[in-house]
């Protein structure tokens, strides 16, 4: 298009001036056409450069690992799944004690993301894993042996906390410990509400919305493209 414009514009210049001029006025246009054709060639490469930035966006950038607690690393375990491994120790007057959790988070299961937990503590040789809680559930899950005496009140049992919800596009997650005391007739009296112990608990390893739609997307397309691949094999 830009080649065409100038091109008139030559051939306007041709019939209206001398030949020496026309030469010059040849030079400019071929110059012009140049310079264009390089910006535009610029403006596509700066975009392809940007898309490929977003395209290089790993599952471990997309959970904002700047936000997770400082005792938490973020690794990739293949499949989609998104690793969150944290040992967190706690120095407080009720509990004193260093707890591991590690969150299996598959998300672009078909049935819905979901997450695995695995919650580890050293003194008492504690290693409780929770099978896979899905999109759309809330759990407690008591924790075998963990649990925090709190004078006048009672024992408070130390529970793993996990809300999962939304789709891979949208998915809100808040996974961590609580600690919880039974007051009978399915009543809980909850850390939250207890001064000092409120300090402590609820304590999320991950809170937050994450969007993993794109990845998601991605994986379908792969998946489409090596089933055509085998079939055009086969034939």
């Amino acid at each position: 298009m830009y080649l065409g414009r100038l091109a008139l514009l030559g051939l306007e210049v041709r019939k209206q001036s001398q030949p020496t001029i026309m030469i010059v006025s040849n030079r400019l246009v071929l110059v012009a056409a140049v310079v264009l054709a390089i910006v535009d060639f610029a403006g596509g490469a700066t975009t392809r450069n940007r898309n490929s930035n977003i395209k290089k966006k790993s599952l471990c950038d997309r959970l904002h690992p700047e936000e997770l607690p400082q005792e938490c690393i973020c690794r990739e375990a293949g499949n989609l799944h998104v690793v969150v491994d944290c040992i967190k120790p706690f120095n407080s007057t009720y509990f004193n004690d260093t707890i591991g959790m590690s969150m299996d988070i598959d998300i672009c299961n078909e049935n819905g993301s979901s997450v695995t937990v695995d919650v580890t503590e050293k003194n008492h040789h504690i290693d409780f894993p929770i099978e896979a809680i899905r999109a759309g559930e809330e759990k407690n899950i008591p924790i075998p042996g963990l649990s925090i005496i709190v004078p006048a009140i009672g024992s408070f049992g130390v529970d793993a906390t996990v809300l999962i919800l939304g789709n891979p596009d949208h998915l809100t997650m808040k996974i961590g410990l609580n600690a919880c005391l039974s007051a009978g007739h399915h009543r809980e009296i909850c850390a939250s509400s207890i001064p000092g112990l409120n300090a402590i608990f609820p304590f999320y390893f991950i809170n937050g919305t994450y969007s993993f739609g794109h990845v998601c997307d991605k994986s379908v397309e792969n998946f489409v493209a090596v089933e055509n691949e085998a079939e055009a094999i086969e034939r």
